[in-house]
């Protein structure tokens, strides 16, 4: 049926429907490529670290949960039931980007240290009680790449402007949670936001131009029209 939201939509009309998670995503690229190319990375991570409060490290510790599998999956199972087609967007979202995010780092940059093993005896970081440090398979990184999936994922689905702004700020502050938490380096998170974009706009495509009307229904009207359809 011709005009429903989902309609075989072209990656252009996406972009323009969507223009609230976009125009900043673009703005973040290019406002994080200037440290990334005018500085080391040892110099901009120890300018991060060294702007810290017991208020930010506190918030920065819980939101950085957002860009962990255990989210990505209570969103999945939430969206079944509204819709199979939208739970699969997410949940192949999550599964691709993050499969892709396990081959560069084990594969291509295996030899990527993480912040405390690189800077260590060169720098003392502040680090924030309770938080599991990682040393190894920093580049890139898998929680910003989840993030950005995930959220470009929820903004799609909305129509609502003012939450596909939101969308993009928590997709936004649960990567930066990374650098804060020293747990990658802002390139890290730069090129794992790129891929969970990629990520969910080849799904996107992939999925919505599927024509399989069964995909639309929700976990719970699937099983209603098996029961009614043994009655």
């Amino acid at each position: 049926m011709k005009g429903k939201f989902f309609d075989r939509i072209s990656v252009k009309k996406l972009f323009n429907q969507n223009l609230y998670f976009f125009i900043p995503w673009f703005i973040f690229l290019i406002i994080l490529l200037l440290p990334l190319i005018l500085e080391s990375k040892t110099a901009v991570h120890i300018f991060i670290n060294n702007h810290h409060s017991s208020v930010s490290d506190g918030f920065f510790k819980y939101i950085t949960h957002l860009g962990g599998g255990l989210f990505a999956v209570i969103i999945t199972v939430l969206f079944l039931l509204v819709s199979l087609r939208k739970s699969l967007f997410i949940l192949l979202t999550y599964i691709g980007g993050g499969l892709f995010v396990q081959i560069l780092k084990r594969i291509f940059f295996s030899d990527a240290l993480r912040p405390v093993k690189y800077l260590n005896g060169i720098y003392d970081l502040h680090l924030i009680e309770g938080v599991k440090m990682r040393y190894y398979l920093s580049f890139p990184s898998g929680h910003a790449a989840t993030a950005f999936g995930l959220f470009l994922c929820l903004a799609v689905l909305t129509k609502n402007n003012a939450v596909k702004l939101i969308c993009f700020f928590m997709a936004t502050l649960t990567a930066f949670s990374r650098v804060y938490l020293s747990q990658h380096f802002l390139a890290d998170i730069y090129f794992g936001s790129i891929i969970g974009v990629t990520f969910a706009l080849f799904v996107y495509r992939t999925l919505f131009s599927s024509g399989k009307k069964w995909l639309d229904l929700s976990i719970p009207d699937l099983l209603k029209s098996g029961y009614h359809a043994k009655k």
